[in-house]
């Protein structure tokens, strides 16, 4: 019976010492990333029988198991998701705080009280050319303003396209990885492909990849049955299968101005189910978020722009006008609110009339009240117009001419010793096609000082028409005093919300705090809830040096007792053999 016990004690040595080596791999990777505690599992070798006994044969390492919760893994899949997406837009909303910081006291706001207050001053004295130069300058300052944040919103939304394209990028090669890691997994514990031995390294490699995915887009991940992982985007889109996966790339350009996510080798579209993962976070900060401010922002200029233009268009500065042309452009044969016009505001135009004054060299209105021209929208065209002035017997016999050039700019002139005023535009068709106007542009944009006012603030209207003969008063301020009532008055912006211009920089900047305040909480919320959960795996699946080496020391005294049974052996054998010399 002395070789049973030698063969008993050898398998216990093995046994001991592949454990002890178990328990060495886990203190070496104490302080890798994503390392799973692995447990050496002993069992007892099949019994061998002799005679009417049975006689055990010893130890063997049955497997190396991986201490993991599947619970908790999946839990961090998402969480991952989650946080990376709240991360993302956090990040991306506090980079445009500076564009926000602009609406306060020394930003827009500031700068729309200055311009009114011009307004205001001018109109205590509207023939002094340094109270215009002083409206062309603080309406410079408001132009600027408005056009440095749009400037800067849409940067912001290219630079979110731009990591969304870096995203993309390392989402690829995450994806090749994982199916890499799958192949890897499969032929080391498939035992058909000629495996032997379970590949926990490489499935926490392969964790550690699928949560890192995660962060980039969200996935649903299901165990293929073959050892290997299926992963699924959050619809159901297959991007891993086995060994082999699929990329993501950009679809063609959309409204938006932006190109779609698709999955590269089929087209089919993720962009709108990508509601998680840093992807997902860039994706409501560009489109959503940016979005909105810039159409704010766009909505206030265009107001401003409309408003000032429907006033100023009816106008005068202080003197009547010997020629004006249009500063929009468009196809003069077609319906002036056509939507086909590329005046932005031509779809403004309404049924209605305006008039137009003519004064001789002495100042005085020929006739006296105006000359009335109508506009029927669903009718009327450039050419029209045109004609219009021109057969209308009091503005022939004055000498006004309107003349409609090749791009669709209407030139309004008169002869030598006339002049002529525009007023009371119940049309829109004046400030729609930026004739007589204050502002150019349609949005935050394109927002700039018309071309006359560019070149002189003398340009600027200060009164009106209205007398009883329509002449031009020395020191009428109508105009000036019809824009500064414009401060308090309510417009709307956004199809349902009406404020003044001022009030609605102060909600933008409370529309940005808001989304910053909501996004840091969740980030915050999802932050602690990964802590949590990772505090929760590092419980069953972290290292814990005491209790490795308190397992190594019980391994290690096995060893040593099976040690000395071969030397009790040996010394028993050497009896024997001694006898029978």
């Amino acid at each position: 019976m002395i070789f049973p016990s030698l063969s008993i004690a050898s398998s216990s040595l093995q046994a001991q010492q592949s454990a002890i080596d178990v328990v060495a791999h886990n203190i070496a990777n104490a302080n890798t990333p994503g390392y799973s505690r692995q447990s050496a599992e002993l069992a007892t070798l099949s019994p061998e029988k002799i005679q009417n006994l049975t006689f055990g044969r010893g130890v063997e390492l049955q497997s190396v198991q991986r201490i993991v919760d599947p619970i908790i893994n999946d839990a961090m899949v998402v969480n991952s998701s989650q946080t990376a997406y709240w991360n993302s837009l956090n990040d991306g909303l506090n980079a445009v705080e500076n564009v926000f910081g602009s609406l306060s006291s020394t930003g827009l706001a500031s700068a729309l009280d200055e311009f009114f207050l011009s307004w205001q001053q001018m109109s205590n004295n509207p023939q002094d050319s340094g109270q215009k130069f002083n409206v062309q300058a603080k309406t410079t300052t408001v132009i600027n303003n408005i056009v440095t944040m749009s400037s800067q919103l849409s940067n912001a939304q290219a630079s979110a396209d731009t990591k969304i394209n870096d995203n993309l990028a390392a989402a690829n090669l995450l994806l090749t990885n994982i199916a890499s890691l799958n192949g890897q997994i499969t032929r080391q514990e498939n035992v058909a492909q000629g495996g032997t031995a379970s590949a926990n390294d490489l499935r926490d490699q392969r964790d550690t990849a699928i949560r890192e995915l995660a962060k980039i887009v969200p996935l649903q991940v299901v165990n293929s049955g073959e050892n290997g992982v299926l992963v699924q985007s959050s619809n159901g889109d297959l991007l891993v299968q086995d060994n082999v996966a699929r990329q993501l790339g950009r679809g063609p350009v959309g409204a938006n101005g932006f190109g779609s996510i698709i999955i590269a080798d089929t087209g089919a579209e993720l962009s709108g189910t990508l509601t998680n993962g840093s992807i997902g976070g860039l994706l409501e900060l560009r489109d959503t978020k940016l979005n909105n401010y810039l159409t704010q922002i766009d909505s206030i200029a265009a107001n401003m722009i409309f408003a000032v233009n429907q006033i100023h268009a009816n106008g005068n500065p202080g003197a009547g006008l010997t020629s004006i042309t249009s500063q929009e452009a468009g196809n003069a044969t077609i319906p002036l609110n056509d939507p086909l016009q590329a005046a932005p505001f031509a779809t403004q135009i309404q049924d209605g009339s305006f008039k137009i004054h003519t004064y001789d060299a002495a100042g005085i209105a020929t006739p006296p009240g105006g000359s009335v021209i109508n506009i029927t929208a669903a009718t009327s065209t450039m050419t029209s117009l045109a004609a219009s002035i021109n057969t209308h017997p009091d503005l022939a016999a004055a000498g006004l001419t309107a003349t409609v050039a090749a791009n669709g700019q209407l030139t309004i002139a008169a002869a030598a010793g006339t002049t002529f005023a525009l007023s009371d535009d119940s049309s829109n068709v004046l400030a729609a096609y930026e004739i007589n106007n204050f502002f150019h542009g349609s949005n935050a944009g394109t927002i700039a000082l018309s071309a006359n006012i560019q070149a002189s603030a003398t340009n600027i209207n200060t009164g009106r028409a209205v007398s009883a003969t329509s002449e031009i008063q020395v020191g009428d301020s109508n105009t000036a005093l019809a824009i500064l009532a414009l401060q308090n008055q309510s417009i709307t912006v956004d199809g349902t919300t009406s404020a003044s211009l001022h009030d609605r920089t102060t909600l933008i900047s409370s529309t940005y705090g808001t989304d910053v305040t909501i996004s840091t909480q969740q980030l915050q919320y999802r932050t602690a809830e990964a802590y949590s959960l990772n505090s929760q795996r590092e419980a069953i699946s972290g290292v814990n040096i005491d209790d490795e080496l308190v397992t190594m020391i019980k391994f290690q005294r096995a060893y040593e007792a099976s040690a000395k049974v071969i030397t009790t052996s040996n010394t028993m054998l050497d009896s024997l053999l001694g006898l029978i010399r």
